[in-house]
Protein backbone atom coordinates (compact mmCIF):
# COMPACT_ATOMS: atom_id res chain seq x y z
CA UNK A 1 0.00 0.00 0.00
CA UNK A 2 1.66 3.76 -1.22
CA UNK A 3 1.59 5.94 1.42
CA UNK A 4 0.61 9.50 0.94
CA UNK A 5 2.77 12.51 1.52
CA UNK A 6 1.34 15.61 2.42
CA UNK A 7 3.34 18.88 2.75
CA UNK A 8 3.96 19.84 6.67
CA UNK A 9 2.79 23.26 6.55
CA UNK A 10 -0.63 22.17 4.87
CA UNK A 11 -1.36 19.05 6.82
CA UNK A 12 -1.58 20.71 10.03
CA UNK A 13 -3.48 23.54 8.55
CA UNK A 14 -6.02 20.23 9.41
CA UNK A 15 -4.46 18.93 12.07
CA UNK A 16 -3.61 21.18 14.84
CA UNK A 17 -2.53 20.26 18.68
CA UNK A 18 -2.25 23.30 20.76
CA UNK A 19 1.44 24.63 20.93
CA UNK A 20 3.51 22.54 23.51
CA UNK A 21 4.13 24.46 26.81
CA UNK A 22 7.75 24.97 28.13
CA UNK A 23 8.21 23.41 31.60
CA UNK A 24 9.01 25.85 34.09
CA UNK A 25 12.17 25.04 36.56
CA UNK A 26 11.82 24.76 40.40
CA UNK A 27 11.89 27.63 42.56
CA UNK A 28 13.04 27.30 45.97
CA UNK A 29 11.46 29.53 48.06
CA UNK A 30 12.65 31.47 51.40
CA UNK A 31 10.06 31.26 54.24
CA UNK A 32 10.48 32.00 57.58
CA UNK A 33 10.42 28.24 58.69
CA UNK A 34 12.92 27.58 55.73
CA UNK A 35 13.10 24.43 54.02
CA UNK A 36 15.71 21.62 54.40
CA UNK A 37 18.09 21.50 51.85
CA UNK A 38 18.22 17.71 51.32
CA UNK A 39 14.65 18.25 50.27
CA UNK A 40 15.06 20.53 48.02
CA UNK A 41 17.79 18.39 46.26
CA UNK A 42 15.55 15.33 45.79
CA UNK A 43 12.34 16.80 44.82
CA UNK A 44 11.56 15.28 41.83
CA UNK A 45 11.32 19.03 39.96
CA UNK A 46 14.70 19.21 40.38
CA UNK A 47 15.77 15.98 39.25
CA UNK A 48 14.40 16.67 35.87
CA UNK A 49 15.88 19.64 35.62
CA UNK A 50 19.72 18.06 36.21
CA UNK A 51 19.15 15.56 33.65
CA UNK A 52 17.74 18.18 30.93
CA UNK A 53 20.74 20.50 31.88
CA UNK A 54 22.76 17.12 31.13
CA UNK A 55 20.78 16.44 28.29
CA UNK A 56 21.79 19.94 26.73
CA UNK A 57 25.18 19.32 27.70
CA UNK A 58 25.89 16.91 25.73
CA UNK A 59 23.70 17.78 22.60
CA UNK A 60 25.70 20.65 22.82
CA UNK A 61 28.84 18.96 22.64
CA UNK A 62 27.67 16.43 20.01
CA UNK A 63 26.68 20.04 18.16
CA UNK A 64 29.92 21.34 18.51
CA UNK A 65 31.96 18.32 17.08
CA UNK A 66 29.56 17.70 14.37
CA UNK A 67 29.82 21.41 13.01
CA UNK A 68 33.84 21.08 13.07
CA UNK A 69 33.66 17.74 11.59
CA UNK A 70 31.12 19.19 8.69
CA UNK A 71 33.63 21.84 7.80
CA UNK A 72 36.04 19.44 5.91
CA UNK A 73 33.82 16.97 4.61
CA UNK A 74 30.56 16.39 3.71
CA UNK A 75 27.66 14.01 5.64
CA UNK A 76 27.60 10.00 5.15
CA UNK A 77 24.48 8.77 3.90
CA UNK A 78 22.56 6.39 5.52
CA UNK A 79 21.05 3.59 4.40
CA UNK A 80 17.38 3.80 4.52
CA UNK A 81 14.92 1.96 5.97
CA UNK A 82 11.84 0.06 5.50
CA UNK A 83 9.74 3.00 6.61
CA UNK A 84 11.60 5.71 4.33
CA UNK A 85 12.80 3.82 1.77
CA UNK A 86 9.54 3.98 -0.45
CA UNK A 87 9.19 7.04 -0.75
CA UNK A 88 12.63 7.93 -1.69
CA UNK A 89 12.92 9.97 -5.06
CA UNK A 90 15.30 8.39 -7.27
CA UNK A 91 18.91 10.22 -6.28
CA UNK A 92 17.39 11.13 -2.80
CA UNK A 93 19.74 9.86 0.19
CA UNK A 94 18.81 10.00 3.86
CA UNK A 95 21.60 11.70 6.07
CA UNK A 96 19.95 11.54 9.49
CA UNK A 97 17.30 10.23 11.58
CA UNK A 98 15.35 11.03 14.91
CA UNK A 99 13.05 8.58 16.19
CA UNK A 100 9.48 9.17 18.18
CA UNK A 101 9.81 12.62 17.15
CA UNK A 102 6.55 14.94 18.24
CA UNK A 103 6.03 17.38 15.27
CA UNK A 104 3.39 20.38 16.33
CA UNK A 105 2.71 23.90 14.85
CA UNK A 106 4.19 26.60 16.19
CA UNK A 107 1.03 28.72 15.80
CA UNK A 108 -2.19 28.26 14.74
CA UNK A 109 -4.23 29.71 11.74
CA UNK A 110 -7.45 31.07 13.31
CA UNK A 111 -10.36 28.42 13.26
CA UNK A 112 -7.75 25.53 13.10
CA UNK A 113 -7.70 24.11 16.67
CA UNK A 114 -8.27 20.54 17.15
CA UNK A 115 -8.01 19.99 20.65
CA UNK A 116 -8.38 16.05 20.18
CA UNK A 117 -4.42 16.36 18.90
CA UNK A 118 -1.51 16.40 21.01
CA UNK A 119 0.92 16.68 18.42
CA UNK A 120 1.75 13.97 15.74
CA UNK A 121 4.21 11.36 16.67
CA UNK A 122 6.46 9.50 13.76
CA UNK A 123 9.41 9.03 12.85
CA UNK A 124 12.01 11.69 11.01
CA UNK A 125 14.16 11.37 8.26
CA UNK A 126 16.84 14.43 7.04
CA UNK A 127 17.31 13.72 3.65
CA UNK A 128 19.33 15.85 0.88
CA UNK A 129 16.03 17.30 -0.07
CA UNK A 130 13.84 17.22 2.19
CA UNK A 131 12.13 16.42 5.93
CA UNK A 132 10.13 13.63 5.98
CA UNK A 133 8.00 12.80 9.44
CA UNK A 134 6.64 9.24 9.03
CA UNK A 135 3.99 8.69 11.52
CA UNK A 136 0.08 7.87 11.12
CA UNK A 137 0.56 10.31 8.32
CA UNK A 138 3.22 11.28 6.47
CA UNK A 139 4.33 14.75 5.73
CA UNK A 140 7.18 16.62 4.26
CA UNK A 141 8.98 19.93 4.26
CA UNK A 142 11.80 21.00 1.87
CA UNK A 143 14.90 21.72 3.11
CA UNK A 144 14.46 25.26 0.83
CA UNK A 145 11.27 26.07 2.90
CA UNK A 146 13.11 26.87 6.33
CA UNK A 147 14.32 30.41 6.79
CA UNK A 148 15.87 30.01 10.19
CA UNK A 149 15.92 26.77 12.66
CA UNK A 150 16.28 27.50 16.71
CA UNK A 151 16.87 25.47 19.93
CA UNK A 152 14.31 26.12 22.53
CA UNK A 153 14.87 23.71 25.88
CA UNK A 154 14.51 19.85 23.90
CA UNK A 155 12.39 21.67 20.94
CA UNK A 156 13.97 22.55 17.77
CA UNK A 157 11.94 25.58 16.10
CA UNK A 158 11.56 25.59 12.62
CA UNK A 159 10.67 28.86 11.02
CA UNK A 160 9.07 28.54 7.72
CA UNK A 161 7.86 31.43 4.97
CA UNK A 162 4.87 33.85 6.03
CA UNK A 163 5.97 33.46 9.77
CA UNK A 164 4.77 30.08 10.05
CA UNK A 165 6.73 27.51 12.19
CA UNK A 166 7.15 24.05 13.24
CA UNK A 167 8.45 22.53 16.39
CA UNK A 168 10.28 19.17 16.57
CA UNK A 169 10.43 17.76 19.83
CA UNK A 170 13.44 15.27 19.35
CA UNK A 171 16.08 13.68 20.76
CA UNK A 172 19.03 16.08 20.63
CA UNK A 173 17.72 18.96 18.83
CA UNK A 174 20.92 20.94 18.58
CA UNK A 175 22.45 17.83 16.53
CA UNK A 176 19.47 17.95 14.44
CA UNK A 177 20.09 21.72 14.20
CA UNK A 178 23.45 21.22 12.52
CA UNK A 179 22.52 18.11 10.65
CA UNK A 180 19.73 20.42 9.03
CA UNK A 181 21.88 22.97 8.11
CA UNK A 182 24.75 20.56 6.70
CA UNK A 183 21.89 19.04 4.60
CA UNK A 184 20.56 22.47 3.00
CA UNK A 185 24.21 23.84 2.22
CA UNK A 186 24.69 20.44 1.18
CA UNK A 187 22.02 20.21 -1.73
CA UNK A 188 22.60 24.26 -2.29
CA UNK A 189 26.07 23.34 -3.37
CA UNK A 190 25.21 20.65 -5.55
CA UNK A 191 21.98 22.47 -6.96
CA UNK A 192 25.13 25.24 -8.37
CA UNK A 193 24.54 28.43 -9.28
CA UNK A 194 21.19 27.58 -11.73
CA UNK A 195 19.61 27.43 -8.00
CA UNK A 196 16.19 29.85 -8.53
CA UNK A 197 16.32 30.34 -4.38
CA UNK A 198 19.89 31.21 -4.41
CA UNK A 199 22.11 29.68 -1.77
CA UNK A 200 21.02 28.22 1.43
CA UNK A 201 21.56 30.01 4.68
CA UNK A 202 23.88 27.97 6.88
CA UNK A 203 21.87 28.37 10.54
CA UNK A 204 24.36 26.55 12.65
Amino acid sequence: MRSVVLPIARALDAVYSSPMHECTSARRRATDGGVARQALESAPALRDADAILARAADDEAAALEARERYRDREMEPLEPDARIAELLIPGEEVLAVRRAALLDRREPPLGAYYPGYRGLAGDLYVTSARLVHVGRTVLELDLDAIREAAVSAERLLLILGGGAGITLEVDRPRLLRVEIAVARVRQATRAGPSRNAGPARDPR
